[in-house]
């Protein structure tokens, strides 16, 4: 098995974890970011924490189904009608194995 081989197989066995929101009354289902995945999303929030947060919820929270809970027709709605500390304690997690500053960086 080849050093790209092992390196595939690490990140495909991270598999989808599950955050439950109790204020919602659901539980999100997210894999882990991919390389492209975090250059998007640096690419289009570079300088507001606020819209990384809400564009990180909105490409990585899914239903068990793997379908997208939300989309970018929902970010005014998430920006400013719901609560900030959910939404920030949700992406927390979501980016749990790879921090902010370290997503910032690469």
């Amino acid at each position: 098995m080849s050093i790209l081989d092992k390196a595939i197989s690490h990140f495909e066995a991270k598999g989808i974890r599950q955050i439950e929101v109790e204020e919602w009354g659901i539980v999100i289902h997210c894999s882990p970011f991919t390389m492209n995945e975090k250059r998007k999303l640096l690419r289009v929030a570079k300088d507001d924490d606020l819209e990384f947060l809400v564009r990180a919820l909105i490409m990585k929270a899914k239903d068990k189904a793997g379908d997208a809970l939300f989309d970018l027709a929902d970010k005014v709605s998430l920006m400013n009608k719901v609560d900030p500390d959910v939404i920030t304690r949700i992406v927390t997690e979501i980016t749990a194995s790879s921090s902010v500053e370290e997503m910032e960086v690469n």
